[in-house]
């Protein structure tokens, strides 16, 4: 079965210093059965603040508690290619079912060393692997032609997940390549949508998971204005209060206001979002959940509102 569908990139909860599971639990939770998965240790998950052995526990924890007819993909982030190699090697053999991988981030990059990058990572293990086309962090700038250079030297990368505005490179893409193509950032979600992405592994899906899922249904039923509609109700208020750079600090705040997670417990250098900031994100989602069935389905679960 191809990759698809929305896989968004949830926050990795933290409650007195440690991974916090029983929020993690609550998380899972809030976001079945609507979704057909997740995303763990992506830029939102805080990976690069995580040790080693905390991802492989993370992984290993999600993986058994996620229903079996839902996928888990893990974000493969960091500066040690060997602890890479290890975690996909690791992340196959208990059945994720793909890796998130961005350009390396730490040298200024160029196209040779991406690629060789990539083809080694691609050789040491059968993990089903995702390019994270991500400009803004890893400050490498990948052309449409790049990119099919990676895909052509590399069997296991079956997938493409577009940070990049340059939404062009989907089209190109949809049109040159069986590759499967993921939006990467909720400002242009909607567009993404309607140029036929193959899913999405944002942070949207993860607060409104129904509204989201209802949204991808209308345009891929071929009602884009009934689609429009409902994104603008449930989802564009919040982002775009949300705001761009504090992503991680104001998920984590909302999680724990609807109860949800229960601490907004951030590692340094990252810090807590303020109350006045939470004002504002707490505004659009309350606005989103008394525009659906979103506020039916905390509910169920028995979270209360603020």
């Amino acid at each position: 079965m191809k990759l698809s569908g929305s896989l968004p990139v949830i926050p990795t909860p933290f409650y007195e210093g440690r991974i916090d599971y029983e929020s993690l639990l609550r998380l899972i939770d809030h976001l079945f059965p609507e979704l057909e998965g997740f995303t763990l240790c992506g830029s939102t998950g805080e990976s690069v603040s995580l040790s080693f052995e905390e991802r492989i526990e993370l992984m290993e924890f999600a993986v058994r508690h996620t229903p079996a007819n839902k996928m888990v993909v893990m974000g493969l982030t960091h500066t040690n290619l060997e602890e890479m190699i290890a975690l996909a090697r690791r992340a196959a053999k208990i059945g994720v079912r793909a890796g998130l991988v961005p350009c390396p981030y730490y040298f200024p990059n160029s196209f040779p060393m991406v690629l060789e990058f990539f083809k080694a990572l691609d050789r040491a293990s059968d993990l089903e692997l995702v390019i994270y086309d991500n400009p803004v962090y890893t400050k490498t700038f990948l052309r449409a032609e790049d990119l099919f250079a990676i895909l052509d030297a590399c069997p296991h990368i079956t997938a493409v997940k577009m940070t990049d505005h340059d939404l062009d490179k989907i089209t190109a893409l949809k049109r040159s390549r069986n590759v499967a193509v993921f939006s990467g950032d909720d400002v242009v979600a909607f567009r993404s949508l309607l140029l036929g992405v193959d899913g999405s592994m944002i942070i949207a899906p993860s607060v409104f998971p129904a509204g989201y899922q209802e949204t991808v249904r209308l345009v891929r039923a071929g009602q884009p204005e009934e689609a429009l509609e409902v994104f603008s109700d449930r989802i564009l208020p919040f982002i775009h209060l949300f705001g761009l750079g504090d992503e991680i600090p104001n998920t984590k705040a909302l999680f724990k206001e609807i109860g949800v997670f229960r601490s907004d417990e951030v590692r340094l250098p990252l810090l807590p979002c303020p109350q006045e900031r939470l004002k504002e994100v707490m505004l659009a989602y309350h606005l989103g959940a008394r525009s659906g069935r979103d506020g039916g389905r905390r509910k169920a679960l028995g979270v209360q509102p603020i």
